[in-house]
C-alpha cells in the first residue's frame, strides 16, 4: 500500500512543471513522514504514587511502524489546585532512547498533551536523575566543570549557586526552546542530592550517543526539578 501511495504521487507529479513537481514531492513526502507517527496515551490515574492527591494523571507515548517508544512521560492534574505536572518517568533500564530522541519525541507528544491538559497551570517537570538523561548529563558535567573547574567536593551550601548556574546550562536552553511555543520558561531548577559518580552508572543506566571514550571519568548527578513561568 505505501509503495503504491509513492507511485501515485510520482505520476501525478509528472504532469507538473518543475518547480510545482519539486512543492508536491516535498509536501506529500512530509505528510507520510508524520502519518507515520501516532501518539498513544494510556490513564494511569490509579497507577502511580501520590495518585490520591490527583485529579487524573495520563500517560503519553509515540507509535512509528507498530514500534511503541519506551519514553512514556506522564502529565498529571492536582486535584487540590488544578496544577499541571509532568513526570519525565524515566527508569534505570538503559531504554533505548537516547536524550536527543527523548526531547524529539516529547515535541512530539506536548501538542497532544495540551489539548487535554490546560498548560497555562503547567507549573512543574520532574526528571529524577540527571544521569538517566544520558547525553545530557556528559553536557552539564562538562559546563560545571568550565564554570567551576575540577572540584568535585559539593556540599549543601553549593546548592543555591548551582541552581543558578543550571538556568545557563543547555538543559535550559533545551527547555525554554521546547516551551516556547506554550509561553512557558523555566523559571528555576531545583537540585537534590548533588555528588559527582563514576561514569559507569551512567553507561548502566541510559544510552549515550557519545563515544564512551569521551566521557569524563566522573559525572555530575543530582535529582532534579523544573519549575515553569509564564512567559
Amino acid at each position: 500500500m505505501k509503495t503504491l501511495f509513492f507511485l501515485s504521487i510520482v505520476v501525478l507529479c509528472s504532469c507538473l512543471n518543475q518547480t510545482g513537481q519539486n512543492k508536491n514531492i516535498e509536501n506529500e513526502i512530509v505528510t507520510a513522514q508524520i502519518s507515520d507517527k501516532i501518539i498513544g496515551k494510556e490513564n494511569i490515574t490509579n497507577e502511580i504514587a501520590g495518585s490520591s492527591y490527583m485529579k487524573r494523571a495520563t500517560g503519553y507515548f509515540t507509535i512509528v511502524k507498530n514500534d511503541t517508544s519506551e519514553f512514556m512521560p506522564i502529565f498529571s492534574e492536582s486535584r487540590n489546585d488544578g496544577d499541571i505536572e509532568i513526570s519525565l518517568n524515566l527508569s534505570y533500564d538503559n531504554e533505548t532512547e537516547t536524550y536527543s530522541q527523548r526531547l524529539s519525541e516529547l515535541k512530539l507528544i506536548l501538542p497532544k498533551a495540551s489539548q487535554e491538559f490546560n498548560f497555562d497551570s503547567l507549573s512543574s517537570m520532574s526528571i529524577g536523575r540527571l544521569i538517566l538523561t544520558g547525553d545530557l548529563a556528559i553536557i552539564i558535567t562538562e559546563e560545571y566543570k568550565n564554570r567551576f573547574g575540577e572540584n568535585e567536593k559539593i556540599t549543601t551550601a553549593d546548592y543555591k549557586e548551582i541552581s543558578e548556574f543550571l538556568l545557563e546550562t543547555s538543559l535550559t536552553k533545551n527547555l525554554n526552546e521546547l516551551f516556547k511555543p506554550y509561553s512557558k520558561s523555566v523559571e528555576r531548577v531545583g537540585i537534590e542530592k548533588v555528588f559527582f559518580t563514576d561514569k559507569r552508572e551512567l553507561l548502566r543506566y541510559s544510552n549515550i550517543s557519545r563515544d564512551s571514550t569521551e566521557i569524563p571519568d566522573k559525572i555530575l548527578d543530582f535529582m532534579t526539578r523544573i519549575e515553569f513561568r509564564n512567559k
